[in-house]
């Protein structure tokens, strides 16, 4: 039986508009690199999944936390953990959705299969578990 250590890849963002779409593009190249692209296009249903849990996570670093939000990935073969740091010690709490916010937190609980976060020596993590495509694709 074969094991191996879980991959790991790491993108440490600036406070700019433009970071949650530098993070989208960086989790579609690191899961294609993981798993493959079936497709041709990068855009696996379960691929899309942890991308849109990454883009909500690094949003609400940008709007909610401050310093510089880091995303990590790691490929626990049938699932990927998602982080996202920030320099901010106050833990996130999902708040009513109105019509401009409150829907990210949501996302992440409706797509994740756990979600958590926890304060760190300087800041703290927000983290997620979602099945891979590969996983989501055999249906186990």
């Amino acid at each position: 039986m074969e094991t191996r250590a879980p991959a790991v890849a790491e993108l440490r963002l600036a406070e700019r508009n433009t970071s949650a779409a530098l993070a989208r593009r960086f989790t579609r190249s690191t899961l294609a690199t993981w798993h493959g692209d079936e497709r041709g296009d990068g855009r696996d249903p379960g691929t899309e999944d942890i991308v849109l849990v990454v883009s909500e996570l690094v949003t609400n670093a940008l709007l909610h936390g401050h310093g510089t939000p880091v995303v990590r990935l790691l490929d626990g073969g049938t699932h990927v953990r998602v982080e996202v740091r920030d320099d901010s010690p106050l833990l996130p709490v999902s708040h009513r959705v109105t019509p401009t916010s409150g829907l990210g937190l949501r996302v992440v609980e409706q797509l994740s299969s756990a979600w958590g976060a926890s304060r760190r020596e300087r800041g703290k993590v927000v983290w997620c578990e979602l099945p891979t495509a590969v996983e989501a694709r055999s249906g186990s």
